[in-house]
């Protein structure tokens, strides 16, 4: 993808101030490229993309720019704030946005100059929609609604019917998580809504324009660890941040989950309008332009971007749900959807979407989720580790390892996520018989009307890995939308595999499953091994 109006190999510079028309509600913002050029201004649903250092319109791979740093931080709440301009490195402190707001803090002996546009784009800011709602006063609360009382383990949060929250960032559960987060957790919804309230106290107007530099109050972030890049130099010990990366050990306040009510949404079934993922081989080149309104009646086109990385140290689940149909609507997934011609500039548009626009409706999505949260999902594998511990008492068995894994995603397939967006995951045990291994692979297809029967696997040899053919297993089963691949198996494992039957009563609920029927179920597998 590339931005209408910048040159090739871009560098951003310098990120100024947002400036928007007083007869106007669509806010810019000032970027500084290198080579100079005659675009400066930008929607600001472009934020995510924006970091210092980063090459715009790129033609060839880049590496990040600046030396790798990592925070701990103890309270953001307390960290001083002062313009680039005080920055102790030279170079740093002559840009053209010295006036532009900065964190400033101390870890392991270095003064660290953080520009509090660039936290509040990692924290917050991972998609165009975050972006222009950020800037928007009382926004969450215009959008969402949250019913239940904070201090419930399980919490809802109604979508409203005008929320304009594209339909394929609703099914993410990345994202969902995010945004029940911010909408949830007290310090980062109030963090949340200084970005609107600081640019109605800080901003001015000049020559027919509202203007703004960037500030808000952070969350106490205690705990957390911020992974970075940016301008070191020891000889003055400071540090100016060009990219958060990775932002390690959020804490949520308690909520083990928490279920958007979507009244677009039907469960079990795709949305009409549903968005859209390029899906390769056959990718058009995407061209964002800045001075375009795109359509509400589009489906919105997701652009991956750089994300940013997010762990939470506590994570909850989320589900979507929505009103019961019987029939499927008709919008289409990005597995089945038209492929558009190779070669084709598509031009699209990240702004607000309106009846009014004539382009396609484009969203970036620029977060990644590395939370350990498989454990969360271990309730539709509790038959499955029954029959396992059944298995593992029968003579001369052994449980080695048992665990959850989630499926990955690939690109242009969608079924590394169950109907509802939730991670479709893989339970495994492994057991050694005798001195020889087996895995016994299950897959939740809870949503599914086809049945996977249980996998076991036979290792064909001594310090056999398991770990990196479940890995390259799983890409597989999501590219052959889970059928187990016959061919990837008979390469690695020969014969040495079967596949095993449940029993008739569905496996995903033990209370469905009377005793006996696990107790058969373990007796097979065993009678598989024996014969393997």
């Amino acid at each position: 993808m590339r931005l209408k109006g910048v040159a090739n190999n871009s560098t951003i510079r310098e990120i100024g101030h947002l400036l928007r028309r007083l007869d106007n509600a669509q806010w810019r913002i000032h970027v500084g490229l290198k080579p100079s050029q005659a675009k400066r201004d930008f929607l600001v649903t472009q934020l995510p993309l924006f970091a210092r250092r980063r090459v715009l319109n790129s033609t060839e791979e880049q590496s990040p720019a600046g030396y790798p740093l990592l925070v701990d931080v103890e309270n953001a709440a307390r960290w001083a704030e002062a313009p680039i301009a005080s920055c102790p490195i030279p170079t740093v402190a002559r840009q053209k946005d010295a006036e532009q707001w900065c964190f400033v803090f101390e870890c392991n002996g270095i003064t660290h100059y953080l520009p509090q546009i660039e936290l509040a784009r990692a924290l917050f800011i991972h998609s165009a929609y975050l972006a222009w709602l950020c800037l928007v006063s009382g926004g969450l609360s215009q959008e969402f609604d949250v019913q239940c009382a904070r201090d419930e383990p399980e919490l809802q949060v109604n979508i409203l019917p005008t929320c304009s929250w594209p339909l394929e960032v609703r099914d993410d559960p990345a994202h969902r998580r995010t945004l029940a987060w911010i909408l949830l957790d007290p310090d980062a919804r109030r963090s949340f809504g200084s970005i609107a309230t600081n640019q109605l106290t800080d901003g001015y107007d000049q020559n027919n324009h509202r203007l703004w530099s960037f500030r808000f109050s952070p969350p106490p972030l205690k705990g957390v660890k911020l992974t970075m890049r940016g301008h070191l130099d020891k000889d003055v010990g400071a540090s100016f941040v060009y990219e958060i990366h990775g932002i390690a050990g959020l804490s949520s306040h308690g909520f083990s989950h928490v279920t958007f009510f979507d009244p677009r949404y039907h469960d079990g079934h795709p949305t009409e309008n549903r968005g859209v993922r390029p899906t390769a081989p056959f990718v058009p080149e995407l061209e964002i332009d800045d001075d375009e309104v795109p359509t509400a009646d589009s489906a919105t086109t997701l652009i991956e971007i750089p994300p940013v990385k997010i762990e939470f140290a506590n994570p909850f689940s989320t589900s979507r749900v929505g009103r019961r149909s019987a029939t499927s609507a008709s919008g289409r997934t990005g597995e089945d959807a038209a492929t558009p011609p190779d070669n084709v500039i598509v031009e699209v548009s990240t702004d607000e979407a309106s009846v009014l626009g004539v382009v396609p409706a484009a969203d970036y999505d620029g977060l990644e989720d590395k939370t350990d949260d498989a454990h969360l999902y271990a309730k539709k594998f509790e038959a499955f580790k029954l029959m396992a511990a059944q298995l593992v008492n029968m003579p001369d068995c052994l449980c080695v390892a048992q665990g959850i894994r989630k499926l990955p995603p690939v690109k242009g397939r969608s079924k590394h996520r169950l109907a509802d967006g939730n991670p479709r995951c893989m339970a495994f045990c492994i057991v050694s018989k005798n001195g020889t291994a087996y895995a016994l692979l299950e897959v939740d297809v809870s949503d599914s009307k086809d049945a996977l029967s249980t996998l076991l696997l036979k290792e064909p040899g001594l310090s056999f890995h398991w770990d990196g053919h479940f890995t390259q297993l799983e890409t597989q089963l999501v590219k052959k939308s889970l059928a187990w691949p016959t061919e990837f198996l008979n390469q690695v494992f020969g014969g040495d595999y079967r596949r095993i039957a449940h029993p008739t009563t569905s496996a995903e609920s033990v209370a469905l499953l009377k005793s006996d029927s696990i107790g058969n179920w373990a007796k097979r597998v065993y009678s598989k091994m024996e014969n393997l």
